[in-house]
């Protein structure tokens, strides 16, 4: 220990502030001086080098601990690491190895002012995934997607992706009038092992409301299902969810191993259907049952939408709800002309037509998505 103290002491860039007697009062100076970094002996009076580590890792986590210990077995070293310890070194180490550990665990308080420190910290900013869904095309799973996506752009701008997950005749790209995308899911794909935030964000459409959208594909040729491959997606998911606060997935129907995957990360999922057909509810059980009981996906992450609601509808949403086993949480009435009209001119209605009930429909399901707990003011009135 003499020979680290001397070192410290004529090392720049580092102060020696306390000079601890036994392992008890290590702890407690560490405590109370909050240093960057402790060095503690493993063989201390009053408390060992172990359970100064839980001790401080306890009541001062932002402390980096250094075991010193002449024992450099992997068991000794596995139990440093549990009782709380950031390094383990010999009491004779070389002084430039001691110095870079003792740099590298001063370094910690520093991860509190990264972005990432704050979405995972802080929950108005953590990261959120919403996959969409239905058991059957055209029951506006998509145009729920867009809109949703886009209002939520509008209230946190720059912090939203949509990803068309359609790598065939998606319609995410016509809905926001993106013209010819300047890339695509489908173009992604052969450079997975190169993937990074500039390479994902060369293929994002930009929309007037701060939306970032990936096209399923720019091409009508086919595409094998296996370029879509769990890793490649999970590589993809990863950057976007690093660096965006809202991703948005429109699935299709048909199910395939990265799709499941993708559902399997989301925090929550959409599953859109209608009242229309006993088909389409019958489908939408099966659909529910295969990614709930498959364990895709909790029941509590998923939430049923009736979209196109009408008195006219040959089913209630007790008949769904009775189907389904599940609750019906989110009702969208049916507005042909405004979906249609919105849909042809690249608009989203969202924007156009906020008032519409249709849009207020999706500005419940957007408040959801942000405030899972209820909006704050309704849970100060709760």
């Amino acid at each position: 220990m003499d020979g680290v103290k001397s070192l410290l002491s004529v090392t720049d860039g580092i102060e020696l502030i306390g000079l601890p007697q036994d392992g008890l009062e290590a702890a407690q100076m560490a405590i109370q001086l909050q240093p960057d970094v402790l060095l503690v002996h493993d063989n201390l009076p009053a408390a060992d080098g172990y359970e100064v580590c839980r001790l401080v890792k306890m009541a001062a986590p932002d402390v980096g601990c250094i075991l010193l210990t002449e024992k450099q077995r992997s068991s000794v070293i596995n139990e440093a690491m549990i009782a709380g310890a950031n390094a383990v070194l010999p009491p004779l180490s070389d002084a430039s190895a001691v110095i870079e550990t003792i740099q590298a665990c001063a370094g910690r308080r520093e991860i509190r002012q990264t972005e990432t420190y704050e979405a995972v910290t802080d929950p108005a900013k953590m990261p959120i995934t919403v996959g969409l869904i239905s058991a059957k095309d055209g029951v506006g799973k998509t145009t729920l997607a867009v809109n949703l996506a886009v209002l939520l752009a509008k209230q946190f701008p720059g912090s939203v992706v949509l990803c068309d997950m359609y790598a065939q005749l998606g319609d995410v790209s016509l809905m926001l009038n993106m013209g010819m995308p300047p890339g695509s899911l489908v173009d992604l794909a052969p450079y997975a092992d190169e993937l990074d935030i500039q390479l994902v964000n060369s293929h994002l459409y930009t929309h007037s409301s701060s939306l970032r959208a990936l096209s399923g594909s720019t091409s009508p040729e086919p595409v094998p299902i296996n370029a879509l491959s769990v890793s490649y997606l999970a590589l993809l998911l990863g950057i976007l969810r690093r660096n965006y606060r809202f991703t948005l997935y429109d699935l299709p129907s048909t199910l395939w191993d990265g799709g499941l995957y993708l559902l399997s990360r989301c925090q929550l999922v959409l599953v859109v259907t209608n009242l229309f057909e006993l088909t389409t509810i019958r489908d939408t059980n099966s659909l529910l049952r295969i990614i709930i009981d498959g364990a895709y996906v909790p029941q509590a992450n998923i939430k049923l939408v009736v979209n196109r609601a009408s008195a006219k509808d040959r089913f209630s949403v007790s008949d769904l709800e009775e189907a389904t086993n599940m609750k019906v949480e989110f009702t969208l009435p049916n507005d042909t002309e405004t979906v249609i009209a919105a849909a042809n001119r690249g608009e989203p209605f969202i924007l156009t037509n906020p008032r519409a009930p249709i849009s207020q429909g999706i500005a419940e399901i957007a408040d959801a998505i942000v405030w899972p707990n209820g909006p704050p003011a309704k849970q100060q009135a709760a």
